[in-house]
């Protein structure tokens, strides 16, 4: 029978039935069973045809009335589709592919490892990262932010000037990428706001992001199938993303048609995040998961290597509150905060990178106790540690 995951699933099956002969009309004991044999493969049909568990689609344009219950399951399952952002999408992901067609050397010359352990700025190469150390990410990436001045002093270890490739001023495609780092920020923060008034969160909503617009990142990803680059780590398990939650308040994703993205409902299957024209992804963080005291949820999430002969590219927000941020102490030491996943959810996902372990009280005391910026810059030096060639791995808090 089919594996169709579309409303209507009886009709799905109907092509694959035998027909009921003398045109419908049962004549006999022999025809009755044969009739109730293909009305009950139908109705298995229609059951193994049923959707799983959908993305919802919140309209930005639309009442805030409208918005609750979108925000609602969506606050549920951690994730939302979105649209009314006013975002060109397309224009963006073209940029992105223009930036990725550069010559080899040109990308390495703006290789993000320039000294500042944690810092993501620039290019990375196949292999450069990855969320856990026995996987590899098989894509190439780039991050890119505010535009800090080239001679003005850091303010913390996320600030600092963006690493563009040699020549590329003045390029389409390096304005278009500019234009579409502040529109997406802009995005992201009348999204945010939207879902906290919606869920009556115990938090400002006009400061959830205040602070980190200069520390937010845009990171730029181009994915390979798997059969390609055959050379890096032979033998090593490849992957697109590897099972992570986000460590921020929320992301925003833009991606391409190709498709890949997936979370973990709470039954512990995989649900496909469908790449559908004019739509961007927000999924829900970690710190915003505690800060809410658990009524936002941070879904574990993947994502998968694109089919042979196809390619991914995806442009995906980070966004930070402000580097010095920490978690309320209430918020942090509240006894009733629900589990952080399922234990279904952390049987499927096996290890999976995490900010830190939202079940442990210590562990969350953490965020009450150091700056958020400190947390982050930890957990991208250990990831950029699982590169490619790394001797020093990274395990504790980046795995769970």
């Amino acid at each position: 029978l089919p594996t169709c995951r579309r409303p209507g699933a009886l009709l799905c099956a109907l092509p694959h039935l035998p027909k009921i002969p003398n045109g419908g009309m049962i004549r006999s004991r022999r025809e009755l069973i044969a009739a109730t044999s293909i009305f009950a493969v139908a109705a298995l049909a229609a059951l193994c045809c049923q959707p799983r568990p959908s993305v919802p689609l919140v309209d930005l344009r639309a009442p805030a009335s409208v918005q609750r219950e979108a925000w609602a399951a969506g606050a549920a399952l951690g994730a939302v589709r979105l649209v009314g952002h006013d975002l060109d999408i397309a224009a963006a992901l073209n940029a992105s592919r223009s930036l990725f067609a550069l010559p080899e050397p040109t990308k390495l010359a703006a290789g993000s490892l320039d000294g500042r352990p944690g810092f993501q700025r620039g290019y990375l190469a196949i292999g450069g990262e990855s969320g856990l150390a026995a996987n590899l990410e098989l894509k190439e990436g780039f991050c890119y932010g505010y535009e800090w001045p080239a001679n003005a002093p850091v303010e913390n270890g996320l600030c600092g000037p963006n690493l563009w490739p040699e020549g590329s001023e003045g390029a389409p495609w390096r304005a278009e990428l500019t234009h579409y780092f502040h529109a997406a920020a802009g995005a992201m923060q009348r999204a945010t706001a939207h879902m906290a008034e919606a869920l009556l969160l115990p938090v400002d909503a006009a400061s959830l992001l205040r602070g980190g617009e200069r520390i937010s990142i845009m990171r730029l990803f181009h994915y390979f199938s798997a059969a390609e680059h055959a050379h890096i780590a032979p033998g090593k398990p490849r992957t697109g993303s590897s099972a992570h939650t986000d460590w921020h308040v929320a992301t925003l994703i833009a991606q391409d048609g190709t498709g890949g993205l997936q979370l973990l409902g709470a039954d512990g299957a995989w649900v496909g995040v469908p790449p559908l024209a004019g739509e961007v992804v927000v999924l829900l963080g970690d710190y915003l998961h505690l800060l809410s005291r658990g009524a936002t949820h941070s879904p574990i999430h993947r994502v998968l290597l694109p089919p042979e002969r196809r390619h991914r590219y995806s442009l995906t927000l980070f966004g930070y509150p402000s580097f010095d941020a920490t978690l309320p102490a209430e918020a942090a030491a509240a006894a009733e905060l629900p589990p952080s996943h399922t234990r279904a959810q952390l049987a499927a996902a096996g290890a999976f990178n995490t900010l830190v372990n939202g079940s442990d009280p210590q562990a969350r005391l953490r965020l009450a106790e150091e700056a958020f910026g400190d947390l982050v810059l930890d957990k991208w030096r250990g990831v950029a540690a699982n590169r490619v060639g790394s001797r020093s791995y990274r395990a504790g808090s980046d795995a769970v």
